[in-house]
């Protein structure tokens, strides 16, 4: 039997909690059974080395300069003759330069779709893994018997454009999503398409991560003290604005501890400056992106995810999968990834509640190992998860997973 045709679509492969959990499902998939293409808006990031080599990258639908600071990308583009992919940047980064989220997405997109190619093959399915231009492009651009699309977040809190997004979620098949709470919300804002929404947990292997941490570190600074670890984007959803003055508010009652946070993004400038203003600086360590996080997690004596909003983060399931005790602020998805007080703290969104929390699980040991002990009571292994997904490319029903 010939294998069936499939093509992921994504942005890039930059060290996001999507693009992990996308080359993740990568190294898992059945290669026997199904013939797979990567298509990026740009070959970048720092998880394409771990792309398997059973999957076919195709060529970027923008050259990698076109992801340079605007400054530099305009005058690169024109210089290797891309005009036009220069004239399609310079309106993204107007186009992105204010409103929500959706707002921006839909904005951008209305510029890229003009300068985009159209997928050349026919797909037996295609598989949009982000919201936004990923779907968009899908929608508009790919040819396949079967379209799936990704929502990676709560859709009500992520800023989405419901109008804008309607008929491109009328034109796919199935979208899936990372947990219930999300899909509830796609539910309550598209009831209409009901059916076609899935829960897909990110895939986890416990044994893999365990594997990784044992790998040197190259922290260096023999910090004595405990260590607090974000792995985020530095963007406005994360909340780590939120969360500095909780630990100016900590240090300046004396507790001995330094946050570090894994990730880059646009936010880095603001949050640097609000560190001087509070004079943090020697309290709060930037380590920039990671291709393998774990040993820093393993380090860590807890975990800390500070959002505004989150989907199902996959560094919180991995930091639970390693047994570290876990502080989340109350987004609207925190209640499905730990049980308060019992896998971690859920504290208010606001400094307050953040400096309230990691002081009690800093200084509390007794508290941290009760919290480690039940992670560590647990299986957090998924892998079985693909199944739900091969059955959403055969057009199977998903009400019964099919056995291997």
């Amino acid at each position: 039997m010939s294998k069936k045709k499939v093509l992921f679509l994504n942005y890039s492969l930059h060290s996001g909690g999507i693009e992990k959990s996308l080359v993740t499902l990568l190294s898992l998939f059945d290669y026997e059974k199904y013939d797979v293409d990567l298509q990026l808006f740009a070959n970048d990031g720092l998880f394409l080395p771990r792309v398997p080599k059973q999957v076919h990258l195709l060529p970027p639908l923008f050259p990698k300069e076109y992801k340079l600071n605007i400054r530099q990308a305009l005058p690169t583009l024109l210089r290797q003759g891309h005009p036009l992919t220069a004239l399609c940047r310079a309106g993204v980064t107007f186009a992105g330069l204010r409103g929500t989220m959706g707002e921006r997405l839909v904005k951008m997109w209305k510029v890229e779709r003009k300068f985009v190619r159209k997928s050349p093959k026919q797909y037996d399915a295609a598989i949009a893994f982000m919201e936004g231009q990923p779907i968009y492009y899908c929608a508009d651009n790919v040819s396949a018997k079967r379209k799936i699309g990704f929502i990676h977040g709560d859709y009500t809190a992520m800023g989405l454009d419901r109008t804008f997004d309607e008929p491109y979620f009328a034109k796919m098949d199935a979208v899936c999503t990372v947990s219930e709470s999300c899909k509830d919300a796609l539910v309550k804002t598209f009831p209409q398409f009901a059916e076609k929404f899935h829960v897909q947990y990110n895939i986890l292997s416990p044994k893999f991560l365990r594997k990784m941490a044992e790998e040197p570190t190259s922290v260096s600074d023999h910090y004595q003290g405990m260590r607090v670890l974000t792995i985020a984007r530095l963007s406005q959803q994360k909340g780590l604005d939120i969360a500095l003055p909780a630990v100016s508010q900590l240090r300046k009652k004396g507790m001995n501890f330094r946050w570090y946070i894994i990730g880059i993004g646009p936010e880095k400038e603001a949050l640097q400056a609000q560190i001087q203003e509070l004079g943090i600086q020697n309290d709060v360590v930037f380590l920039g992106e990671q291709g393998n996080p774990y040993p820093f997690v393993k380090i860590s004596d807890v975990y800390m995810q500070p959002s505004r909003f989150e989907g199902k983060s996959i560094a919180v399931d991995e930091a639970m999968a390693l047994c570290k005790p876990i502080l989340l602020t109350d987004f609207s998805t925190a209640r499905d990834q730990i049980t308060d007080g019992k896998t971690g703290l859920i504290v208010p969104m606001t400094s307050e509640g953040v400096a309230d929390g990691l002081e009690r699980l800093l200084t509390n040991a007794a508290l941290r190992n009760r919290l480690e002990n039940e992670l560590a009571a647990h299986d957090y292994s998924n892998e079985d998860e693909i199944f739900k997904l091969y059955a959403l490319i055969d057009g199977v029903s998903t009400q019964e997973t099919p056995a291997e």
